[in-house]
């Protein structure tokens, strides 16, 4: 099962403990759900249609409709699509219809939970974080895109086709709408991949990192090299500093150390910057020797 799947089935078996609650979270589904309503179908005023490919969602129906509204819905097939019926009286019709936004916080947990059960998906943590909801009109977007900014969760927008999209792509933020929708056993699965993840994301640039580094001192390393035995070759390191000969000989003798390291070889001990002050000295003079046998030469 994809990890969608398992916070949908998560989600399915999640119930709020009021029935107020049961209401806004049918009432998330019924929206979601007006997208797959069959062509041409006129429902009745006596009952309410909800229409979903998927068993999951229907069951879930019946089971709010039972908790919201203490009567039973049944499942059904209308021009071949899957549905689940329920007697639109008590109040149910104006419920699943009305405008009007939750104010309870457990309430608009629920609304939420219900709309991502039934038009939303996430994608693995182990791949690039994505927990999308796809919506048919703008203004629920809106609504939606709304309710998340009170949980300090910034959806991103984009529209697809003839659809309206809200999307997450922030790890945490991920973490933080499975928390609110009460997906606590995917969201703990999610953060463990997600620590697992970044962990391994961490060490690989490290690693990088010390990669780099490395070349860069085996390069630099290199033409220290080639400069202390050019003065050497041409008896010029003979005849400079003590110090400067230490350093020379130290990386002669050591040619793939990192500049503290071989600070630590010279006797007494010398500090990286004064190391790399030597070896730049070095260099210099190679370079200098270099432009007075040019001109000697001509």
């Amino acid at each position: 099962m994809s990890f969608a799947g398992e916070v949908r089935k998560e989600l399915s078996l999640s119930m709020g403990k009021a029935a107020h609650c049961a209401v806004y979270e049918l009432k998330g589904i019924y929206e979601a759900c007006q997208k797959n309503t069959p062509d041409g179908f006129v429902a009745d005023k006596k009952n309410i249609y909800i229409f979903s490919e998927s068993l999951t969602i229907r069951t879930k129906c019946i089971s709010l409709v039972k908790k919201a509204y203490r009567i039973e819905a049944k499942e059904s097939t209308v021009n071949n699509a899957g549905c689940v019926v329920f007697s639109a009286l008590g109040g149910a019709y104006s419920d699943m219809i009305s405008k009007k936004m939750p104010e309870k916080q457990c309430c608009k947990k629920a609304y939420l939970r219900g709309w991502f059960l039934a038009a939303g998906t996430v994608t693995d943590p182990e791949g690039q974080y994505d927990l999308e909801m796809v919506f048919k009109e703008k203004d629920r977007s809106d609504t939606i895109a709304s309710l998340l900014k009170e949980y300090d969760i910034e959806p991103g927008e984009s529209k697809r086709k003839d659809t309206y999209v809200l999307y997450i792509k922030e790890g945490q933020k991920v973490v933080d709408f499975l928390g609110i929708v009460g997906a606590h056993s995917s969201l703990m699965k999610f953060e463990n991949a997600r620590i697992v993840k970044e962990v391994r994301e961490r060490v690989n640039r490290r690693v990088n990192c010390e990669t780099a580094n490395i070349k860069k001192t085996i390069s630099a390393s290199a033409r220290q090299i080639k400069d202390i035995e050019y003065l050497e070759q041409n008896g010029v390191l003979d005849s400079l500093p003590e110090g400067l000969k230490k350093v020379a000989q130290a990386r002669l003798a050591n040619p793939d150390v990192s500049l503290a390291e071989l600070g630590e070889l010279i006797d007494p001990p010398v500090g990286k910057s004064g190391v790399n002050h030597r070896l730049r000295k070095l260099c210099e003079i190679a370079a200098e020797k270099r432009e007075e046998k040019k001109g000697d030469e001509r």
